[in-house]
């Protein structure tokens, strides 16, 4: 009897459970062959260098950088980056998504959706495909971090494309494959303490690479942290005689 019970009992859970309709799921599901890819701003997409040398500073501070008149002034003082571009477009035309995140602060960041969306042909729009995640300070040692890597998982990426240490940072922590750019030689002679290591000075913990080690990378195709350096130049194989 008792068996007989607990029988119609299961019968019954597994009939109420069959007519449940599943709540939608939060989480896109993932497209069978489609990646997602990112792709960092500066120096990535955009040779922004002018931009940010003509910008407004609100101190003496170098950092404190008027990023409002920044992202107003893209059309302005930016060269898109044509071999980016050209990746991008290629992706999209095999049914890619394309996302970009910036380590920018957001104000007046419709102007950057606005600026992109004219230079790569497909509509860009704010926290839908362009995303910005500024640095956040540590309480303790005052030090900066990317928070990249917050957005990246997030959006389920796959590959993350930067010219930055901090992008490769944010694309390990994320766990997913990062591929550095190739800065143009007057950004790194600009910038050269945020890209790998400080190439302008004498080797030190903190900047360990010289410009001669940076060669060598470059040479062999290969980034600080193990990563792909792009673009990589195909030697064309040797005919034989």
């Amino acid at each position: 009897m008792m068996r007989s019970i607990n029988l119609l009992v299961l019968t019954v859970t597994v009939l109420l459970t069959a007519c449940v309709t599943p709540e939608a799921s939060s989480v896109p599901q993932p497209v069978l062959g489609q990646l997602k890819v990112g792709f960092d701003i500066d120096d990535t997409i955009l040779f922004s260098r002018d931009n940010f040398l003509k910008a407004p500073h609100m101190s003496d501070n170098p950092d404190h950088i008027d990023y409002g008149w920044v992202n107003q002034h893209d059309s302005l003082y930016t060269v898109t980056i044509q071999p980016i571009a050209k990746l991008i477009s290629f992706l999209r035309a095999h049914g890619h998504e394309v996302y970009f995140i910036t380590a920018r602060p957001g104000i007046n960041g419709d102007a950057v959706a606005r600026h992109l969306t004219r230079e790569l042909g497909f509509d860009i729009t704010l926290n839908e495909n362009l995303f910005f995640s500024p640095k956040s300070k540590d309480a303790v040692s005052g030090h900066k971090y990317t928070t990249k890597h917050i957005r990246i998982s997030e959006l389920g990426l796959h590959i993350f494309y930067g010219d930055s240490d901090n992008d490769m940072v944010a694309a390990s922590i994320a766990g997913v494959r990062g591929v550095r750019v190739v800065r143009d030689a007057r950004s790194v002679e600009a910038y050269s303490k945020n890209y790998f290591g400080d190439t302008r000075s004498t080797p030190k913990p903190k900047a360990p690479y010289s410009e001669e080690e940076y060669q060598q990378f470059l040479s062999n195709g290969v980034g600080p942290y193990g990563e792909t350096i792009y673009p990589i130049y195909f030697v064309e194989p040797a005919v034989a005689d």
